[in-house]
């Protein structure tokens, strides 16, 4: 079939032979049409082959193409933190900074809501729908969000959801009827956040390795805690304001603030899309069939509601032991403060341990914490104290859900993953601030009123980390079946697990 001359063309073959100084395997290849143009006909062939088939990212004929193993993706990532790798860290610190870290100063903005009952026909319920709207909006959205970076690219959709935050708080200080605050305050700051967080979650991943020896988990603690740094500063420096002007004033101040630091950071990241070939796509059945995934929401729905319930009511809580506003935020901020120190040391345990077993016990050490010195607490100090150890490890979802994610499905298809989690985030983010004010006890004023609500949290802490420890269990199964070496991602993602794998495995030591 091969001729001596240059040009060699090859239809509808079923069997190539070639010679003893270029041996080949067979190949099976039907209705298509090679051109060689080389004196080494197997090189251009293995290369032609391989640019037809990697730019599909729905069909892998896996004796033609060239899929690359879990390890030899892996073994590409610089993760050093130095160069892109740092700046990208550093970037998306302040995308935290100003989304996350932003929005927990909704806790001040619901206080003088309440207080002061600004918007006509509003109650405790009202208020808290716009901090649910917050989180769903934005979220809800996240396939589609996921399917536009594929199109426009990842700094596009970012500098798109930065121009939305600032609009969203602009108009939102202008806005006289309630209405006008879910529009703005609600939705439209939703989209921005949504855009913005989704778009650049898949950043520092493609950095830093996972696994044994890997800096992936530390470099994600760098960056969770841009939003303790963040949220000092907004608690902090917007609670003058508040007090001083208005609620207005503040969110003009916030609007500012956060559009001129994300411009900042977007210049700071950069992808390494080109390496990795992440798959864009709205929905990917191996995806949201796969167990593992599919546990990730229960677990994110039981953390969300202990999270939300406890940030947005402890300011609150405060004001009922009969502390000032003033007093109220620093116990706020706390939270914050503990996020800073909290998160780099989860995620460098993380990496000794592994992410999983790190959450394990941050999740009940928060249910014991809320136990133990919520519901007891009656003075100011406890309630710093308090505030500080658990603001260190509630929010380890934060840091852990992008990692946990890419060790259960890789990274070519994190954000598809990372999609189905971010829905889950919104329709339980939706709730949570709803459900944390119904907890609240009416009556006059006093600590007992969020005694049911300290109970919650404890509980939905404890059955996040049963949840894990399932998770858990069941990537000790499946990596146990996996071969690195040899199989791709999606070769890992259609391994089967028994029940029975994951009971025999849940008290098995294993780093996951």
């Amino acid at each position: 079939m091969i001729n001596n001359s240059n040009n060699i063309d090859i239809n509808n073959t079923d069997n190539i032979s070639i010679d003893s100084n270029h041996e080949i395997q067979s190949y099976h290849r039907k209705n298509e049409s090679l051109e060689i143009d080389s004196i080494h006909p197997i090189d251009d062939l293995e290369k032609n082959i391989d640019n037809n088939y990697d730019n599909d990212d729905n069909d892998f004929t896996k004796p033609l193409s060239r899929i690359e193993s879990i390890k030899s993706v892996r073994d590409e990532i610089p993760d050093k933190f130095s160069g892109w790798g740092l700046t990208s860290v550093i970037g998306c610190a302040f995308f935290n900074f100003n989304t996350w870290g932003a929005n927990s100063a909704y806790s001040l903005y619901l206080q003088a809501y309440l207080r002061d009952n600004i918007f006509d026909g509003a109650n405790k319920y009202s208020y808290a729908i716009i901090g649910g709207l917050t989180f769903s909006s934005g979220f809800i959205m996240s396939p589609f969000i996921n399917y536009l970076v594929g199109i426009i690219g990842v700094k596009s959709v970012i500098l798109i959801g930065i121009i939305i935050n600032f609009v969203a708080y602009m108009l939102a200080s202008y806005s006289t009827k309630l209405w006008e605050i879910y529009c703005t305050q609600g939705v439209l700051a939703g989209i921005g956040m949504g855009l913005i967080c989704v778009a650049n979650i898949g950043i520092v991943p493609q950095w830093f390795k996972g696994g044994p020896g890997g800096k992936r988990n530390l470099a994600m603690g760098f960056q969770a805690a841009g939003s303790g740094i963040g949220g000092i500063v907004y608690n902090i420096g917007l609670q003058p304001v508040l007090e001083n002007k208005s609620f207005r004033w503040s969110l003009r101040a916030q609007a500012i603030m956060c559009i001129g630091l994300n411009l900042i950071s977007l210049l700071l990241v950069k992808t390494r899309n080109d390496k990795i070939k992440p798959v864009y796509k709205v929905y990917d059945k191996l995806i949201w069939k796969n167990f593992g995934c599919l546990c990730l929401l229960i677990w994110i729905m039981f953390t969300l509601f202990g999270y939300v319930v406890l940030l947005y009511n402890l300011g609150d809580f405060t004001r009922s032991l009969g502390y000032n506003q003033h007093q109220a935020s620093v116990v706020s901020t706390m939270v914050s403060v503990g996020v800073i120190y909290g998160r780099p040391l989860c995620g460098r345990i993380g990496d000794i341990i592994g992410p999983v077993n790190i959450t394990i016990c941050a999740s009940w050490l928060v249910a014991l914490f809320s136990w133990a010195m919520w519901i007891p607490c009656r003075n100011y100090a406890t309630a710093i104290v308090f505030a500080m150890f658990s603001g260190s490890i509630m929010g380890t979802i934060w840091l852990t859900l992008s990692t946990i994610t890419a060790s259960i499905v890789g990274l070519r298809k994190f954000g598809v993953a990372m999609s189905l989690s971010w829905i889950s985030v919104a329709s339980f983010g939706f709730a949570s601030p709803i459900i944390g004010i119904a907890l609240k006890k009416d009556g006059p004023q006093n600590p007992t009123q969020y005694q049911p609500a300290s109970i919650f949290v404890g509980l939905c802490y404890f059955m996040a980390g049963i949840t894990l420890v399932i998770v858990r269990s069941w990537l000790i199964s499946r990596n146990k079946k996996a071969n690195p070496e040899k199989d791709t991602e999606d070769d890992v993602l259609e391994i089967n697990v028994t029940f029975k794998e994951v009971i025999s495995n849940i008290f098995e030591y294993g780093k996951v």
